[in-house]
């Protein structure tokens, strides 16, 4: 399937909404960063998947990120396990490992086409049409570059908050056990309450894992938490973002939702 055009590209077309929905110009916009130009203005910013991923929290925060933009559909793609290190997929999302990942990867973003039109489809009847009103408002006036919510759902941009959120302090540590109790409990939000069963006991009762977790500063305890990410917390956020309806609307002058503007 070609790739759809899109309005990150250089030319006379650049940023022009394509549609009367201007939900779907948005969705499109951020799908392309995801695989092409990267989003420098998120926190924490997006890495372009094309570019390869320079270390593996760009990786982590990129696959969350993606599970929002796609409605879950990257795991069509790339599973959560081929996150992990040594797979034979992710060895090739790393920068800087010659032509052949290169290859590699760009085959892989090209797959990743076909998962985030499914996405536009599937979010197609949810995106209202727009046209001009009696003060000439018009959905041409919405501009994807400026939108701050994904899909132009604040509900959306809540969900991608706190999960990006919760990868940051699992990816920091904790300071101590009941910290890591809070946090756990914190999970209820960006998992839609499908934490996995006796998650917390899970924790506590691995010696290993508790240690790893407690420990900030050595990378082996890093690279544990990151294989506990991968595992434990990436299906269930991409569980949330496909079950998620994000029914408000921005603001239809493409103004985003006053909450969120902290």
């Amino acid at each position: 399937m070609p790739r759809r055009a899109t309005m990150t590209e250089s030319g006379p077309e650049a940023h022009t909404p394509r549609t009367t929905r201007p939900a779907l110009d948005v969705l499109d916009h951020d799908q392309d960063r995801l695989l092409y130009h990267g989003d420098t203005s998120r926190d924490p910013p997006v890495r372009a998947l094309s570019d390869g991923f320079r270390t593996y929290r760009e990786a982590l925060s990129w696959y969350q990120a993606a599970g929002i933009r796609t409605l879950g559909h990257v795991e069509d793609v790339i599973e959560p396990r081929h996150m992990l290190p040594l797979s034979d997929i992710f060895e090739h999302l790393l920068a800087e490992r010659g032509p052949v990942s290169e290859y590699a990867r760009m085959r892989v973003v090209e797959a990743l086409n076909d998962a985030c039109d499914l996405a536009y489809r599937e979010f197609r009847e949810r995106a209202n049409e727009r046209v001009e009103d009696d003060e000439a408002t018009s959905w041409k006036d919405v501009d994807p570059e400026s939108e701050q919510n994904p899909l132009m759902r604040p509900a959306f941009r809540r969900l991608d908050r706190a999960q990006a959120g919760a990868l940051l302090q699992l990816w920091n540590g904790f300071e101590d056990r009941q910290a890591i109790g809070r946090w756990a409990r914190s999970l209820t939000v960006p998992t839609h309450g499908e934490t996995p069963d006796r998650f917390l006991d899970m924790i506590v009762s691995s010696p290993v894992l508790l240690e790893a977790l407690l420990d900030q500063e050595g990378d082996d305890a890093k690279r544990i938490r990151y294989r506990f990410a991968v595992n434990e917390l990436l299906p269930p956020f991409l569980a949330a973002a496909r079950s998620l309806t994000g029914s408000e609307r921005t603001d239809s002058s493409g103004s985003p939702h006053g909450a969120f503007n902290s």
